[in-house]
């Protein structure tokens, strides 16, 4: 069942424009894809009974991601947007307005939990395919550095979607180039 799309986007007229674009199921897909993923992060770090999701932060998250892809499809003459551009547009926005929100004061672990939440949201979307190929020694760690750098660099560094589209591409090309190379008559 989706959700209604009048709760996400508001009434007032301003981002008919979205509607007509992409449509309500599209745009109440999104939203219930991200608010599932959350919802299961909550409970799979036990995180549940110390924070919970602000549905008014999410909305801001569907709505301003919508408006960049609106944006940026005839500025870049996109047709399909690509999975690195939506993982970078949505990572960047959660970030940004950070839908979990935490009602345990004083609890050091989950003082980043959004910033948790997008490297798991982002590791899900890179590892997906790798899912059948356990890693391997020296791999588990290169993957968790990287890992680890990438919340550390959400917590203290500057970034914008473009910059983690990037990162997002260049782990791609790695794994085309590891593939590459593995596969050499």
């Amino acid at each position: 069942m989706l959700v209604d799309i009048n709760s996400i986007i508001p009434q007032d007229g301003s981002y008919d424009f979205l509607i007509e674009k992409f449509g309500e199921e599209k745009i109440a897909k999104r939203y219930e894809h991200i608010y599932s993923m959350i919802k299961d992060f909550l409970n799979q770090k036990q995180y549940a009974d110390k924070a919970a999701i602000s549905v008014v932060n999410l909305n801001h998250v569907i709505i301003d991601y919508f408006v960049d892809i609106y944006r940026l499809k005839p500025f870049q003459d996109i047709i399909l947007v690509n999975e690195a551009k939506i993982y970078a547009y949505l990572s960047y926005w959660l970030l940004r307005h950070k839908p979990i929100q935490q009602f345990v004061i004083d609890d050091e672990d989950i003082v980043f939990i959004n910033e948790e939440f997008v490297t798991d949201f982002i590791l899900s979307n890179v590892l997906k395919e790798l899912s059948d190929y356990p890693l391997i020694g020296e791999c588990r760690g290169q993957v968790e550095e990287f890992a680890k750098t990438m919340r550390y660099y959400f917590q203290y560094r500057t970034y914008t979607p473009q910059s983690i589209e990037l990162m997002l591409l260049s782990f791609s090309a790695g794994r085309g180039l590891q593939y590459s190379i593995d596969n050499q008559s």
